[in-house]
């Protein structure tokens, strides 16, 4: 085990809700630049792309106030990553709940006893902050359409 991956599961200093929070809105503005009608968005929707894989947003649920939704890549047998988020649009937040078919993306770490449930937050949301700032640079400027 890589000893920087058991000091992020055993530092003494834990995250803070505040940060936490500060995530889930840079993520909710990140991805109004990847999906700039997000709020308006009834149908499950994919940016067609010729070289690349395509990308599928995915509605779950959607209510007056909020959507979750599921950003992914179909693969042959399989959805990956398969990002399920929740956004909230009167508060302006996007919170990552799972990754990959509904399980946390570190659910087999040694050290998860160890870790809060902020700090699962943080690595789930941060997650998603790098995998939309790697659709922004491959899909940006594509059109997103109705599947």
């Amino acid at each position: 085990m890589d000893k920087s991956l058991k000091y992020l599961y055993t530092q003494r200093n834990p995250k803070t809700y505040t940060e936490v929070s500060a995530l889930f809105e840079s993520n909710y503005q990140k991805n109004l630049l990847l999906i700039p009608t997000l709020n308006e968005i009834t149908h499950n929707n994919v940016i067609r792309h010729n070289k690349k894989q395509d990308l599928y947003l995915f509605i779950e649920d959607k209510t007056s106030y909020t959507t979750t939704f599921v950003l992914t890549h179909k693969l042959v047998s399989v959805n990956r990553p398969d990002i399920r988020f929740k956004v909230y649009f009167d508060a302006k937040l996007l919170e990552v709940l799972s990754v990959c078919n509904k399980t946390m993306l570190n659910n087999a770490r040694p050290y998860l006893a160890q870790c809060s449930d902020i700090n699962i937050q943080l690595e789930l949301n941060t997650f998603i902050e790098k995998w939309i700032e790697y659709c922004l640079d491959k899909y940006k400027g594509f059109i997103w359409q109705i599947t």
